[in-house]
């Protein structure tokens, strides 16, 4: 089906979606029509009104659709990327963006500095591949592409804020009518395709008004000082004069290994893109973009930022429930008092979080902070707390190309580890009603540092649909529970007091946590961690559960960084 077609189809279904949504309304949108108006008589236009969006939870499928909406375009496209990585899944979008550029779209893409591929030659040929087609990085040290350690490092002393503070933002916007933003980067981790940690991710697809507001925000950080062109990087600019770099003209020069012979035809089947996106696009309440200024707020460790006002107001209304899932457990200061703040109206509300285990993280850092502060979350601020497993009961729904990954890492490395999963999902739900998909984790990073964006929807459908896929993973076959340790009262009574107090000093080497992982005693039934029964339906399985050893050098490094790691926890 050719791509005039391919649009009208598009369009029409949309419209139809759209227009269930707002049928005493002139409505005119669609995946890639003109900018949306929504009026009402009497009102303001609106941006969080006359919405749709869905949640786009495969890895593969949000490849899919990235890659289908690029085909699609017909005027602009932009991007924004904490990590953009030179692996297939990034070579292809920047083969298909290319591709875009050249029959008339254009293509500006803001990648972070620090975290994106650094090859001076890409970046030079980048730069000049097509006037359509315009790449800037945010906050480049020293104005190069690819600084010296030293650089690096001269940099970081002259300004600690300055190359801390990165743009966390996740967003796609395709002619001024699509969005997409959630939490996935550019690159095969993120979309199925790795063949050792996959990311079990989440993005949310929007259509409507509330695109205006991305657009705006993206054009904001697109003319901040500190987003530099790739042309005016020193590096990049002696390349490009010397023109000593390789070009890429065709797209075999991109070297995909076979790996997209079904998702390039996929791409373009329109019968399946609808199956799969068009018809599961619903209206929904209100939709509201919550996104960060470029630069964050003033100030090191300021509390103040927009996204996490936003957020903090978001959760201080719950009345009965909060369901939240993150990569990254570390509940700072101020999170803490708003918690106990919530505890102290309403001591019933119930805190549940999904995050990663042991043996599923990304970050040896982050969870060894997690690690040292679990005892205050489960005694003080009555979390529960559920950790994914790398290889849950759910993996063949959730990484659907897992056979094929597998069989592709043997064959490779036949002595290498399977694929295995990784929360990098960050979504919140309150009281079953309004839900949150963005960048945001729990961390000090997204609080006072990073740029963060998401998107705020109030709709009970929705919320209840996330909130499903939430729940999901905190099931007992999916996801070990954080408990406290069966200990004798007294001695109970003396470590949770030593525990707490040198859980938050700059050395803690108390070696006895007050907690410990538990997993589900066969044929029992699942019980919160406060429930009388606990004990009794599950099992202690110990603080590093999942590992192939009793002692590995992953659990050195965490009891390492548990010791000594305070000072640094307020930039992880």
């Amino acid at each position: 089906m050719n791509v005039f077609r391919s649009t009208v189809f598009a369009l029409f279904a949309i419209g139809i979606a759209l227009g269930r949504a707002a049928a005493d309304t002139p409505v005119a949108v669609g995946l890639f029509s003109a900018p949306v108006r929504v009026e009402r008589a009497g009102s303001a236009f609106d941006e969080t009104q006359g919405n749709a969006a869905e949640l786009i939870s495969g890895g593969y499928d949000a490849l899919l659709l990235r890659i289908h909406l690029i085909r699609q375009a017909r005027e602009s496209i932009e991007i924004q990327t904490f990590i953009w990585s030179n692996d297939e899944c990034g070579r292809l979008m920047i083969y298909e963006l290319i591709e875009a550029a050249r029959r008339g779209v254009q293509v500006r893409i803001i990648a972070d500095h620090m975290a994106s591929d650094q090859d001076p030659a890409i970046v030079a040929f980048l730069a000049t591949v097509h006037p359509n087609f315009k790449v800037r990085h945010y906050r480049p040290v020293m104005a190069l592409i690819k600084p010296s350690v030293w650089q690096t490092l001269w940099t970081g002393l002259r300004s600690f804020r300055g190359i801390n503070q990165r743009m966390h933002n996740k967003l796609m916007v395709v002619d001024d009518a699509v969005m997409i933003t959630g939490g996935r980067n550019i690159e095969n981790t993120y979309f199925d395709h790795a063949n050792g940690l996959n990311f079990r991710d989440r993005d949310v697809l929007a259509v409507g008004p509330v695109v205006k507001a991305a657009k705006v925000s993206f054009d904001a950080f697109w003319n901040f000082k500190e987003v530099v062109a790739g042309e005016d990087l020193a590096d990049v600019a002696a390349l490009i004069e010397q023109g000593h770099f390789a070009r890429y003209a065709k797209r075999a020069d991109y070297d995909f290994g076979g790996y997209f012979d079904d998702l390039n035809r996929e791409a373009d089947d329109l019968d399946l893109i609808r199956a799969r996106f068009v018809d599961r696009l619903h209206p929904v309440d209100s939709v509201r973009l919550i996104v960060d200024v470029p630069g964050k707020s003033v100030g090191i460790f300021r509390h103040d930022s927009r996204i996490t006002r936003e957020l903090r107001s978001m959760a201080s209304e719950a009345k009965q429930s909060i369901l939240m899932q993150t990569p990254y457990l570390i509940v700072s200061p101020a999170a803490r008092r708003l918690v106990r703040n919530l505890r102290d109206k309403n001591p019933d509300l119930s805190i549940r979080i999904s995050s990663n285990s042991f043996a599923s993280t990304d970050n040896i850092l982050a969870y060894s902070a997690n690690y040292r502060m679990r005892g205050l979350y489960v005694d003080d601020l009555k979390l529960q707390i559920y950790e994914y497993k790398p290889h849950p009961a759910n993996q063949a729904r959730v990484f659907a190309r897992y056979d094929e990954v597998a069989k592709l890492r043997a064959t490779k490395n036949p002595a290498a580890p399977p694929p295995y999963l990784c929360v990098h999902a960050k979504s919140v739900v309150v009281d079953d009603r309004v839900a949150f998909v963005g960048s945001y984790n729990l961390d000090p990073r997204s609080e006072k540092l990073n740029t963060e964006i998401g998107l705020i929807i109030e709709d009970a459908r929705f919320a209840r649909a996330l909130r499903d896929e939430i729940e999901e993973d905190m099931r007992p076959e999916n996801s070990w529970v954080i408990g406290r340790r069966k200990m004798p009262l007294p001695v109970a009574a003396v470590n949770t007091l030593v525990d707490g107090v040198l859980s938050l000093s700059p050395l803690d080497l108390w070696p006895i946590q007050n907690t410990s992982s538990f997993e589900l005693r066969p044929n029992m039934p699942a019980v919160p961690t406060g429930h009388p029964d606990f004990y009794r339906n599950y099992r202690e399985i110990g603080s590093f559960p999942g590992t192939e050893s009793r002692f590995t050098m992953k659990e050195a490094l965490t009891r390492l960084y548990k010791a000594v790691g305070t000072p640094i926890t307020p930039v992880l």
